[in-house]
């Protein structure tokens, strides 16, 4: 988005859609350079080109489709912070095995210079015994 000001529901949406492309390059447009993934039970990912060799490898290992409800949204100035909850369904390319997860995160947004939102931190975690 290159908005002054910011639809929550619009930048939550455009991100969950670009996962759901299962397309490293869709969702990398979407991150800031210097982004930061934090995945459950894996060490912190930090920046673009770590990001986008995780994201790679997942896409390659899983068709992944992600619902995502949005919990809040606030934007000050030039930060926005995203609060959900999601389901996934991930297939295995491989074998067709399929995994269901729920669980929740927390998203932090930033408004460059050209008035582009960038995401610059994704955390997120399975709840306890999702299956």
């Amino acid at each position: 988005m290159d908005d002054s000001t910011v639809d929550g529901k619009k930048l939550h949406a455009a991100y969950v859609d670009a996962i759901n492309s299962n397309d490293t390059e869709r969702v990398m447009a979407l991150l800031s350079e210097d982004i930061v993934f934090q995945v459950a039970g894996e060490p912190e990912l930090v920046g673009a080109a770590a990001v986008g060799e995780w994201a790679a490898s997942f896409f390659e290992a899983f068709e992944a489709h992600y619902s995502k409800q949005q919990l809040a949204f606030e934007a000050s100035g030039d930060l926005a912070f995203d609060r959900y909850t999601y389901t996934a369904r991930l297939v295995g390319r491989e074998d067709g095995a399929v995994l269901a997860e729920r669980g929740k995160g927390t998203g932090i947004f930033r408004r460059g210079d050209d008035g582009h939102w960038l995401l610059i931190v994704d955390s997120w975690s399975p709840d306890e015994g999702a299956k």
